[in-house]
């Protein structure tokens, strides 16, 4: 009787009725003696219905039943990956590749496992091994073409990516390649180069009438890159855009109420939603916490939206908000219609192009005003994200072209961030002249111009060192290496990389260094913040866009210039002078002790966004 009802239940799956199928299975199983495959079937069966309990449940039954059947071990390793139990799904992948080890699709997702814990190493050989079992399995090419690019590779990621291609024409595969950007460009002629190449493929993409269904996963990734070359990325921008809303029209989205809203007459506090993927320990949360926190509740409703999965004290933090805080499901129709009902008034992207879920969610229409800030520093490019807030002292005056948004130039610096807690903690900086020079900003950040400013300073101060940071990818450092050795051959010595360091350990190499140097085109945001709150100078030199002027408006903020470079021959002289002028370096020291308090707690960065809340509620 249980296989009858068995072959039954897989008839209805397999003509799609699966309430009919999940019925069928459980009254085969509660037959005695019902075969181990029949708790396997309805473990699948419930997976595909969407219940990840009750299918882990019965593919441990099956396990359980039969220990060494490859299959059931994959099924229950893909439904604990669903349940982002991660480690419980590689063990179940790994037993099922001991049973039988060349089974592709197991070695394919046990290197997602691997490449999510960075383990690259790992996770590129899995990818190999899932190739060598099956040449044609077009996931592991895409894989592995990934886990390349992510590392720094962009050639062997292009071969992987054309691979992939050639077997199936994925067009998500085809978009990533296009898109595809190597870390750490070899020149200013290397960079026209790929930009150049990007657009002729994106204008190829377009003329090829692209279908998507969902981009989160078929592409999963951003432009990220781009906006390191200091140059006006709002023409790519918008062309990137066009592609995706051309090949899936499904992202245009538009909530019901943004529909019928009209400016002016709607009644309340206006209701604003924060979203974002990093409301937790990370720069954006510690660079918005404060607006969204000291917006007054009496004129403001205040809801925040995070995809953050990472429980810590900043996550705490923005929990507080109670009912008010909602998490967000890491999927974009559910993330869409949740929003969607909150019926906001303004949607504040804190940050777009960082990760795909928010860049995404930036196509839709979901609140009837949209706004993004800097937490990633360029424009976006998405057709429905209406205003780009930053402040004016870190625009300049003909910087509004380059916006596909509206740029809102805030009076001021314009966000509200506290004294970073490490920093006080930290015992007071020995006295004394030196040479310790550090740039803690992250690799990608270090374009090719920055190469002669580290050859400057280094020649100008023969016995300096130049203390960088590790990058978060294992091969990061050295593909920059490789680059240094070529463009500072004779003092590339005197370049060295640290461990990557926490929280407390990274606070006290900023509090040490008597010079910190600031990446030219795209400068430090946060970065600048904590060395400033150190008491430690940074020497920047502005670029053209607001990315590479940060950390001049918060020396404009504080009403101090002496350490903002007009050229990379002053940036170098600066540089020396802290290093070999002591009543100079003590001079600078001393404003940014007496300026500390004009550019932390910034009450009046909350005020003006308040004003411009309000008045966009009236003019729309």
């Amino acid at each position: 009787m249980s296989e009858e009802l068995h072959h039954q239940g897989i008839a209805a799956f397999q003509e799609g009725r699966l309430d009919e199928a999940i019925d069928l299975l459980g009254q085969a199983i509660a037959e005695e003696g019902a075969a181990a495959e029949i708790f396997a079937n309805l473990g699948v069966i419930n997976r595909a219905a969407g219940n990840l309990d009750a299918a882990r449940d019965h593919l441990k039954m099956a396990v359980e039943h039969a220990s060494s059947n490859a299959d059931f071990h994959y099924n229950l390793a893909l439904v604990y990956g669903d349940l982002t139990e991660l480690e419980l799904a590689q063990k179940h992948y790994e037993l099922a590749l001991s049973i039988r080890p060349g089974m592709a699709p197991a070695l394919n997702n046990l290197g997602n496992i691997l490449k999510e814990q960075k383990d690259f190493t790992r996770a590129v050989e899995c990818y190999h091994q899932a190739i060598e079992a099956d040449e044609s399995y077009m996931p592991a090419h895409k894989n592995l073409a990934d886990a390349f690019e992510t590392s720094g590779f962009a050639e062997a990621a292009h071969e992987a990516y054309t691979t992939a291609i050639n077997l199936r024409p994925d067009p998500g595969a085809r978009i990533r390649d296009a898109l595809l950007l190597p870390v750490f460009p070899d020149s200013n002629d290397h960079i026209l180069e790929l930009r150049t190449g990007l657009e002729s493929k994106l204008d190829e993409l377009l003329n090829d009438d692209l279908s998507i269904e969902d981009p989160l996963r078929e592409v999963g990734a951003t432009n990220f890159l781009l906006a390191y070359h200091g140059l006006d990325d709002k023409a790519i921008q918008q062309k990137i855009a066009r592609l995706y809303v051309g090949a899936c029209p499904t992202l245009s989205y538009e909530a019901p109420h943004a529909q019928d809203w009209m400016a002016g007459l709607e009644g309340g506090a206006p209701r604003i939603g924060f979203v974002s993927s990093f409301f937790h320990e990370h720069t954006i949360a510690k660079l918005n916490h404060g607006l969204m926190a000291g917006l007054p509740k009496s004129r403001f409703e205040v809801q925040v939206f995070s995809f953050s999965e990472v429980e810590d004290s900043w996550a705490a933090k923005f929990q507080e908000f109670g009912t008010n805080f909602v998490p967000l499901p890491k999927e974009l129709d559910a993330a869409r219609e949740i929003i969607a009902k909150a019926e906001l008034d303004i949607l504040y992207f804190t940050d777009i192009g960082m990760e795909p879920l928010s860049y995404f969610l930036g196509f839709a229409r979901l609140a009837p005003v949209q706004c993004v800030t800097w937490g990633h520093p360029v424009t976006t490019g998405l057709p429905n994200i209406d205003y780009f807030i930053s402040g004016d002292l870190t625009e300049t005056r003909d910087a509004a072209p380059s916006y596909s948004e509206k740029l809102i130039r805030l009076d001021g610096f314009s966000t509200c961030v506290a004294k970073p807690d490490e920093i006080d903690q930290l015992p007071p900086r020995e006295t004394g002249p030196g040479q310790r020079i550090v740039c803690p900003q992250s690799l990608f950040k270090y374009h090719p111009d920055f190469d002669t400013l580290l050859g400057g300073i280094l020649r100008a101060l023969p016995d300096a060192e130049i203390q960088l940071i590790d990058g978060s990818h294992p091969a990061w450092s050295e593909l920059l290496q490789m680059r240094l050795l070529t463009s500072l051959s004779d003092v590339s010595d005197r370049l060295q990389i640290l461990p990557r360091l926490n929280r407390e350990a990274f606070a006290a190499l900023l509090r040490a260094a008597d010079v910190i140097l600031d990446t030219p085109h795209f400068c430090g945001g946060m970065t600048t913040y904590q060395a400033l709150a150190a008491g430690t100078p940074v020497v920047t030199l502005p670029g053209d866009f607001m990315r590479g002027r940060l950390s001049l408006g918060l020396y404009r903020q504080m009403q101090m210039t002496d350490c903002v470079a007009v050229s990379a021959e002053d940036y170098v002289e600066i540089t020396k002078r802290l290093c070999t002028d002591t009543s100079f370096a003590a001079s600078v020291r001393e404003q940014i002790q007496a300026g500390q308090d004009r550019i932390f707690n910034n009450r009046s960065a909350i005020d003006r966004h308040a004003k411009f809340f309000e008045k966009v509620m009236f003019e729309g």
